[in-house]
């Protein structure tokens, strides 16, 4: 039993990886045009299907069915949820959702895998408890990383805010347009608002009204004080109020809010020192202190 299930494990591990770090692997144009110089002339499929590594080859059409059966199973709500999870995080490894559930369940079948192999001396049933152990960690270890990688860039976000608010405010004042206002965030700031801005530029310049990419923003970042911001700009665009008023003031609840949050902050550091001073410091203080003491009275006593 053990044994069919390493094998098992190994085979569904193998097809998924590969299918995620080497059928994923699209040939860039650089690429192409170096094998077009190099052979003076397009290479053949045939050409092209003996150049990829042999693995890649026998376990390809594998990998792909496994993936794709996989994911044609996989809920829609699930996908989804992938989706969002990728987007809160900018999705700096440029993933799809579907190459996310795949990643997930690669992690969650390799530690396990490996744990089965190391402890399989240790008998079935110690093996199979280190294993569930294992998949458990393989399942939580990826959400909790999307999830730290989101807040971090929640708080880049936030952080961003108010100087991108005031030299929207400034745009606007100077006669320019929102959506041009926008076009001078993106090319003089950079970061993660700035690029959340670009892709709400270009889902603009391809017809989206600006209301639903503001709104699919807000969606995507997930930060209160964009939610803030784009439910103001919505408004007033729908009431016909000037928009630069609406940008100060928000600048303005920003920087409060940040000041309050300092000022909390501030407020808990002796609180979050206390533990430390008790544990750490005074123990230590008193060694230093008393222990020279301590030594002379014991060596006092002990010499009567």
């Amino acid at each position: 039993m053990p044994i069919v299930a390493a094998v098992f494990a190994f085979a569904s591990v193998t097809s998924l990886t590969i299918y995620l770090f080497e059928l994923k692997k699209t040939p860039t144009v650089k690429d192409r045009l170096k094998q077009i110089s190099a052979l003076g002339r397009v290479p053949t499929e045939r050409e092209q299907e003996l150049a990829r590594p042999l693995v890649e080859r026998v376990f390809g059409p594998v990998a792909r069915k496994t993936a794709g059966f996989v994911l044609s199973i996989t809920p829609k709500n699930v996908m989804e949820a992938a989706k969002h999870k990728l987007d809160s995080t900018g999705n700096p490894w440029k993933m799809s959702a579907g190459d996310y559930v795949i990643l997930r369940l690669v992690t969650l079948l390799i530690l396990p895998f490996g744990v089965l192999l190391i402890t399989y001396r240790l008998g079935f049933g110690s093996g199979l408890l280190f294993a569930l152990v294992a998949a458990g960690l393989g399942w939580v270890v990826p959400e909790t990383m999307m999830q730290s990688k989101a807040k971090q860039r929640g708080k880049e976000i936030q952080r961003d805010l108010p100087d991108i608010l005031d030299l929207l405010t400034v745009s606007v004042e100077a006669g320019l347009g929102f959506d041009a206002a926008l076009v001078k965030v993106v090319e003089r700031k950079k970061g993660p608002l700035a690029d959340e801005f670009g892709i709400v530029l270009r889902e603009i310049r391809v017809g989206k009204p600006r209301k639903d990419a503001l709104r699919e923003l807000s969606e995507r970042v997930k930060v209160d004080d964009i939610t803030s911001l784009v439910s103001a700009v919505i408004q007033a665009d729908q009431l016909g109020v000037g928009i630069s008023n609406i940008l100060r003031i928000q600048a303005e609840q920003v920087r409060t809010k940040r000041r309050q949050q300092a000022e909390e902050a501030a407020m808990k550091a002796p609180i979050k020192m206390l533990f430390p001073l008790i544990f750490f410091i005074f123990p230590t203080l008193f060694v230093v202190l008393l222990g020279p003491a301590i030594i002379q009275i014991a060596e006092t006593l002990l010499g009567f």
